[in-house]
């Protein structure tokens, strides 16, 4: 402890404070860490009188990991180590800092907040220092690699007396983060429409379905024609945009029909963005002239397309339905169930008795399993003992697979079965429980 009392001013006898414990893991922090490290380390001490040491010793040595540390310490809950930060602050409130303040914006603006004490005061101190004149070049140079909160914070601090609004406005259309490319949509909105068009025209062939929204929301009114843009809206993959262009298509004299049909007569779509947004227009529309081409999708190689073309075909794809029982993907697959469900079990039972019958010790359990669900339950009870019934060699295993279906049921309720079938059914499973082939109570758990 005397090495801390001799490089730190502090109270007297602080050291008196601390417990045998605190002494030693501050002693072995010191001697095993250079003198900046451990300043950092110690600035979340748990006890107050080491942490105000730690304080004063990372305002001797300005750093952007010393800036975080007492930006940390400004919602001490200790009142003397917040005063003891903020004097230490106090120094880089300076242009020459300004890079540092822009390494540290995260735990800067984390301040806001914060409620232990009342932060404006520091926030307004560092956006005064970032909008000085003289370090606008190194906060623009900086703002391309900011992100979150900070870079939204970036971007407000560079449209405030900016001189080349546009140049500005196209560099943070440009941004990797989504919500700049936002407000910076929304700041085209007080450009002339001389400058604004170009800016709002090259968003609508950039990625983010929200941009391209708030992009098309703000051309609509500026265009002497903006169908184009509406036809293109049309087809985009985001369901948002295209709500936008069918709300407004009528109003500016465009036909989404129309639209379609003129698609439909062009090649097939050569990517995956191109085929959601017909697709998507398709289902809009419930357009059963695009069915061939809506098949076509079921080749594609991006299990959204493939799926979203089952939804699109709905009950007049059957067939395709059946045929993704098949499909790796297993959210296809689930699809096909859930569509098959809402057919009548009865026009597809005997397609799928075929597959069941040809595939099933070759299909993954939860898909047989799945696969027979399809059926009514006495018809499930039905297909097992059928299959149990022509084993030979298998024998043993069916006879497992139909006492554990029995085990996993309680009560079944299947108004589709006859009552006469399900009779028959259940004497045949008493008659197997009879034998022992099946454990007892087997049909209990059926009736």
């Amino acid at each position: 402890m005397d090495d801390m009392e001799a490089l730190i001013p502090v109270p007297l006898s602080w050291h008196s404070q601390l417990s045998d414990y605190e002494s030693g893991r501050v002693r072995e922090v010191l001697e095993n860490l250079d003198r900046h490290s451990a300043w950092l380390e110690l600035s979340r001490f748990g006890n107050g009188f080491v942490r105000q040491a730690a304080v004063r010793g990372l305002s001797a040595q300005p750093s952007a990991e010393a800036l975080a540390a007492l930006l940390e310490r400004l919602n001490d809950w200790v009142p003397q180590v917040r005063q003891e930060a903020a004097d230490a602050v106090e120094a880089y409130w300076a242009p020459e800092h300004a890079g540092l303040l822009l390494q540290t914006l995260a735990p800067l603006l984390a301040l806001s907040g914060k409620q232990r004490a009342d932060h404006g005061a520091t926030l307004e101190r560092a956006t005064a220092v970032l909008q000085l004149a003289q370090v606008r070049d190194e906060v623009h140079g900086a703002f391309g690699a900011c992100r979150g909160k900070a870079a939204r914070f970036v971007f407000e601090l560079l449209l405030k007396g900016v001189e080349d609004r546009p140049a500005l406005l196209a560099m943070a259309l440009r941004h990797p983060e989504v919500s700049v490319r936002q407000m910076a949509v929304d700041a085209c909105a007080e450009l002339p429409d001389a400058q604004a068009l170009p800016l709002l025209e090259a968003v609508m062939h950039s990625c983010g379905a929200s941009v391209r929204v708030k992009a098309l929301r703000l051309l609509l009114p500026r265009l002497a024609d903006c169908r184009g843009y509406l036809a293109q809206a049309l087809l985009d993959p985001s369901g948002a945009l295209r709500c936008l262009a069918h709300w407004a298509a009528p109003r500016h004299g465009l036909d989404p029909r129309e639209v379609l049909l003129a698609r439909l007569q062009q090649p097939a779509p050569g990517n995956k963005r191109q085929w959601l947004g017909l697709l998507g227009l398709v289902r809009e529309l419930q357009e059963p002239q695009a069915d061939a081409m809506v098949r076509q999708a079921l080749a594609s190689p991006a299990p959204s397309v493939r799926l979203q073309a089952l939804q699109t075909l709905g009950e007049r794809g059957m067939s395709e339905q059946l045929a993704a029982l098949d499909d790796p993907s297993d959210k296809v697959f689930d699809c096909a169930l859930g569509l098959l469900r809402q057919q009548p079990w009865a026009v597809f039972d005997e397609a799928l008795e075929l597959r069941l019958d040809q595939q099933w010790h070759e299909l993954p359990k939860a898909r047989r399993w799945a696969m027979l669900g399809l059926k009514p339950s006495w018809r499930q009870l039905e297909y097992l003992l059928w299959r149990l019934g022509q084993a030979t060699d298998e024998r043993a295993y069916w006879r497992e697979a139909l006492a554990r279906w029995c085990d996993a049921r309680y009560g079944m309720f299947d108004p589709v079965t006859p009552k006469p079938l399900r009779e028959a059914l259940a004497q045949r499973v008493k008659a197997l429980e009879e034998t022992g082939e099946l454990p007892a109570g087997s049909l209990t758990r059926l009736l």
